[in-house]
């Protein structure tokens, strides 16, 4: 994983931050101020007349928000589409965990006509899409018998432009249930890769940091998202197959965004085993963080959320410290493919 050298500890405005290329983690920028919902589905499906010839294809947007509490709401949630020339093939699913407690998100896998814009989450059962005028996601509404929230991004932190283009970012947010209003982080990223048989049969490198997960093929960068109670959060990303490529962190701070690329990573010697302990420095931040992941539950793999493509987020527990202050901080983990 190459990148760019920003200065370290750069200050971010905290709406106009563009940051270096980061190859493999290929997320969206996904807010805007100007917002319509569409309740249905959008105008923009292919009739048979319309359709044209397309090379089968693979888009997933993701969704990963953690709360400012001292028992945060975290939010997963994935939104996989692939086409071929005939129609295309969503799954969407994903976890909540309110309350102390993780709840899998009812899952949605449907086939729809190829719309113009096959990247596009659609509204469909308990999901609901308000969407940007270039259809970027401005928010998200979802309800079904057991739960209920409504995530809406909010100011920009930081984004930058992966490998094939698009824009990914960490936004300040907001998740409401109910009466209940929870301000936190909140990461978007989207994909868009051509489904070929040589890129089904890719192996994972052996030697690599790469977590354990079921029959994911082709690892490589790994994100690490952590939040306090203090309202201060810390974003790291690195190459799991390249252990001396250089890492990168953005952290939220005193309500202040900074990128660093003075960050050492130190995996556990067995990243296998369950509940190993990671360890993130960033010394001219005087920033430490410690902790642990955990695979989240499998009850949502029916909705398309694993399988042998897709990496399986974890839950991540530790501690944050800043500048020798520490507090217990929580979060979410993600691996991505090349």
């Amino acid at each position: 994983m190459t990148l760019d050298s920003p200065r370290q500890g750069r200050s971010i405005p905290p709406r106009r931050a563009t940051l270096a290329c980061l190859p493999a983690l290929v997320l969206a920028l996904a807010c805007s101020e100007e917002v319509e919902p569409p309740l249905e589905v959008p105008p923009d499906l292919s009739t048979d007349a319309e359709r044209v010839a397309i090379s089968p294809a693979e888009y997933s947007t993701e969704m990963a928000f953690v709360g400012f509490a001292p028992r945060p709401v975290r939010l997963f949630a994935r939104f996989v589409h692939q086409t071929s020339e005939k129609y295309l093939e969503r799954s969407y699913g994903g976890w909540l965990e309110s309350g102390g407690s993780w709840q899998p998100l009812a899952p949605l896998r449907d086939r729809l006509p190829v719309p113009r814009a096959a990247w596009r989450v659609l509204p469909g059962g308990p999901w609901r899409v308000m969407a940007a005028k270039g259809g970027e996601v401005a928010g998200l509404v979802y309800r079904d018998a057991s739960s209920e929230f409504r995530l809406t991004p909010g100011e920009l932190v930081a984004e930058w432009t992966g490998e094939t283009g698009q824009r990914e970012a960490l936004l300040l947010a907001q998740v409401q249930q109910g009466d209940s209003l929870q301000n936190g982080l909140l990461v978007l990223r989207r994909s868009a890769r051509l489904r070929t048989e040589a890129s089904e049969g890719t192996a994972p490198n052996p030697g690599s940091d790469s977590l354990p997960a079921s029959n994911v093929v082709g690892l490589r960068a790994q994100l690490f998202l952590l939040v306090d109670s203090l309202n201060n959060g810390l974003l790291v990303a690195r190459d799991a197959d390249d252990p001396d490529s250089t890492a990168i962190a953005w952290t939220w701070v005193g309500s202040i965004a900074n990128e660093w690329t003075d960050v050492l990573v130190q995996p556990p010697e067995d990243v296998s085993r369950a509940l190993a302990r990671w360890l993130v420095e960033l010394p001219e931040a005087g920033i430490t963080a410690r902790f642990r992941m955990e695979p989240l539950p499998e009850d949502s793999a029916a909705g398309g959320l694993r399988n042998e493509r897709i990496p399986h987020p974890f839950a991540i527990q530790g501690r944050l410290e800043i500048l020798g202050n520490e507090q217990p901080a929580s979060g979410l983990g993600v691996e991505s493919r090349s």
